[in-house]
């Protein structure tokens, strides 16, 4: 029997709080302190909540329409299916969420 990663109810709450509108104390509650977001916006990574929350604000408050349609559960890390779109760009992604001992998000591809 596989096991799967653990902390799915948290992947949950970050898509939760991403459907409604990017929750700044909802997200807080849930990333690492010393969170990484590693993203098509930059070749380095950002890294720290304050600036993870408001690179995730920003594209949040700029998508017209912005859906996770699917989780997906692997052995090491979850992962968010979405739609997102901004302006007359639709994207397909998917987030892939990883966690620290301590059940916060800590990285986030």
């Amino acid at each position: 029997m596989t096991t799967l990663a653990p902390h799915r109810d948290t992947v949950d709450q970050f898509v939760a709080s991403m459907h409604a509108g990017a929750d700044k104390d909802a997200l807080s509650d849930i990333l690492a302190e010393d969170v990484v977001l590693y993203g098509p916006l930059d070749d380095e990574p950002l890294t720290g909540r304050q600036a993870v929350l408001e690179a995730i604000q920003t594209v949040s408050a700029a998508a017209a329409d912005l859906t996770y349609r699917e989780v997906l559960s692997g052995t090491t890390h979850h992962a968010a299916y979405f739609r997102l779109q901004i302006d007359d760009t639709v994207v397909n992604g998917m987030d892939r969420i990883r966690f620290d001992a301590n059940g916060k998000i800590a990285e986030v591809t």
